[in-house]
């Protein structure tokens, strides 16, 4: 049985450590667990754990990056494949809900909102190589959209957290709900496709002024 663990491609070892993390990191919390405890859990010796990670910092951090990090929009496949406003919205909503029916993003999502205190660097470090990233995608998204014609000059546009708010709310919610609580999830993207819809569908375009070519800042 060792024999056959120890020949696992590294890969598939680091996926058994973080499974095993984020179990000891869900009861014990990050100052509560100790990589003795990871190493048992996951089946290896402390230095088989410290072959791939250094500390426990660093395994928390691989965590963040494995089920916070959804995958960067691609922004030309998702206009250019949309041909009305609705096409866009529910290809938008597609992408933004991928990783929401996963359980293990909203432990890890519940682990980092209770720990953000403890490791603050870390959690400033998701907000900007994540968090930050993802929004000026959707900037991107939403300017080459203005230009095909499919999003009006709106608040969208200049504001395009706002098209992640409610995926935000979910995971909020979710992760500070018991687990046996569920969020209905489906209905939650039909409301979501909706809100999109109405913030971005080119209607007569806004009533607010016309600024400058140039006067938006980069999202």
């Amino acid at each position: 049985m060792d024999r056959q663990r120890s020949r696992l491609p590294p890969a598939v070892r680091v996926g058994q450590i973080l499974d095993a993390a984020l179990q000891e990191f869900s009861q014990a919390g990050y100052a509560g667990a100790r990589m003795d405890d990871i190493a048992q859990r996951a089946g290896l010796s402390k230095g088989g754990l410290y072959a791939h990670f250094a500390s426990k910092e660093a395994v928390f951090e691989a965590l963040l990056a494995r089920h916070l990090s959804p995958p960067r929009l691609d922004v030309d496949a998702i206009v250019d494949g949309a041909a009305t406003p609705r096409d866009l919205a529910e290809r938008i909503a597609d992408h933004l809900h991928l990783s929401l029916a996963n359980p293990a993003m909203v432990s890890t999502m519940r682990l980092l909102l209770a720990e953000s205190g403890r490791v603050p660097h870390l959690a400033a470090r998701w907000r900007q190589e994540t968090a930050a990233a993802h929004e000026a995608d959707l900037g991107r998204l939403l300017a080459r959209a203005h230009a095909r014609g499919l999003c009006r000059d709106g608040v969208a546009l200049d504001q395009p957290w706002l098209l992640l708010a409610p995926v935000v709310h979910t995971i909020v919610m979710a992760a500070l709900f018991g687990q046996d609580e569920r969020i209905p999830l489906p209905e939650r993207r039909q409301a979501h496709v909706a809100m999109i819809c109405e913030l971005l569908a080119p209607e007569a375009q806004a009533s607010r002024p016309r600024r400058p070519a140039g006067a938006r800042s980069a999202s």
